[in-house]
C-alpha cells in the first residue's frame, strides 16, 4: 500500500537532534566560505546587491565575469574610478557578444584575464563553469595564461578550447569541492532565468563538487540534492536574515519523502508544477537546522533580508 502524505503544523521554533545527512549546507557559510576553492560569478544583469556586494566579493578568492557580466561590474562603480579599480575580475569569458569596447579594454588594462569562446553549444554560463573548474584543477591552464598573450586568446583555441580541456581534465584528475556564489541568474529575461535553474540541476549531474547558491535582492536559491541535506544556520542568522521559503520542483513532478524543522513538515508528499502542488509560503522552524529527504531533486528557495545579511559577513 502507497504511504499516506502527511502534513505537520509545528511551532515558531523547535529543537531536534540532526538525522544523518549525505550532503550538509552551512546557510551562514555562503557569506564567508572556508578555504581558497571559492567563487563569485556575475552573470549578465544589473547588480542589485549594493551593500554586500563588496563584502562579498572580498570574501571568495576567484572572481569571474561572463560576457557582459564585465559591463554589470563596470556600471556598478558609475562614478567611483577609485572604487572600479579595487574590484578587477581575475577572468571575463564568452563569446564576447555583449561586453562593450571601453569595458574590455579597462579590464584588460587592469590585469583581467579576457578568454573568447565562440562555441555556441554552450552558454557563457557554462563556458564560466568550465573555466572555473579548471583555474581550480588544471596547472596547465595557469601556465598558458601567464603568457599574457590576449591577441591569440594565450593559445587556447577560441571556438571550444576550455571545453576541451574541461572534458579532458575532469576526466581524470581527483575533485574537490568549490563553493560558488553566482550573482544576476534570476532576473531580466525570462529564458535566462530558466536556463540558470537548469544549471542547478544540470551541474548536480555533471560537476556535484560546486556547492552553488543564486543570490538575488530577496532571494538564496540553491538545489537540495537526493540522499538527505541538512540546512545549518545560526539562531541569530535565522532571527534577521531568513524568512519565507518554498520547495519547487522544477525538474519535474517528485515526491518530498520528509522534512523536518519546517513550519509545515511533510511526508510522502507528491508535488507537482503541473498539478498546482507546490510547498510555497514555508518558513524555518528548527532553531538551528532544517533537514530534507527528496526523492528527485528540488530547488529551495530562500527569502533573505538583504540589509541584515551585511552585519554577519
Amino acid at each position: 500500500m502507497p504511504s499516506t502524505e502527511e502534513v505537520i503544523e509545528n511551532t515558531e521554533s523547535i529543537a531536534f537532534e540532526e538525522p544523518a545527512s549525505s550532503h550538509v549546507f552551512n546557510l551562514d557559510g555562503f557569506l564567508s566560505p572556508d578555504g581558497q576553492s571559492s567563487a563569485l560569478l556575475i552573470l549578465n544583469q544589473q547588480i542589485l546587491i549594493a551593500g554586500v556586494f563588496e563584502k562579498l566579493w572580498r570574501n571568495y578568492h576567484l572572481h569571474v565575469c561572463a560576457d557582459g557580466g564585465a559591463n554589470r561590474l563596470y556600471e556598478y562603480f558609475e562614478g567611483k574610478e577609485e572604487s572600479r579599480l579595487s574590484f578587477i575580475p581575475n577572468y571575463i569569458i564568452g563569446d564576447m557578444d555583449s561586453i562593450r569596447d571601453e569595458v574590455l579594454h579597462f579590464y584588460l588594462e587592469h590585469g583581467a584575464i579576457v578568454v573568447s569562446q565562440s562555441w555556441q553549444n554552450s552558454t557563457d554560463f557554462m563556458k564560466s563553469l568550465q573555466l572555473i573548474f579548471l583555474h581550480f584543477h588544471y596547472p596547465e591552464l595557469q601556465r598558458m595564461l601567464k603568457t599574457n598573450d590576449f591577441a591569440h586568446n594565450y593559445g587556447i583555441d577560441d571556438c571550444h578550447g576550455i571545453e576541451t580541456m574541461y572534458n579532458k581534465e575532469r576526466a581524470s584528475c581527483t575533485m574537490h569541492d568549490i563553493d560558488l556564489l553566482v550573482l544576476n541568474a534570476i532576473d531580466g529575461r525570462f529564458d535566462q532565468t530558466v536556463h540558470s535553474i537548469s544549471q542547478l540541476y544540470s551541474a548536480s549531474k555533471t560537476d556535484p563538487y560546486y556547492r552553488m547558491y543564486f543570490l538575488t535582492a530577496t532571494d538564496l536559491i540553491m538545489l537540495i540534492p537526493t540522499g538527505g541535506a541538512l540546512i545549518r544556520y545560526s539562531k541569530e542568522f535565522k532571527a534577521n536574515c531568513i524568512k519565507n521559503c518554498g520547495l519547487l520542483p522544477l525538474g519535474g513532478p517528485t515526491t518530498i519523502n520528509r522534512t523536518k524543522g519546517l513550519k509545515w513538515d511533510v511526508l510522502n508528499w507528491k508535488t507537482s508544477i503541473f498539478d498546482g502542488k507546490v510547498s510555497s509560503n514555508n518558513r524555518f522552524s528548527g532553531e538551528t537546522c532544517c533537514f530534507f529527504d527528496v526523492q528527485d531533486p528540488i530547488v529551495l528557495s530562500i527569502e533573505v533580508v538583504l540589509s541584515k545579511i551585511s552585519s554577519f559577513i
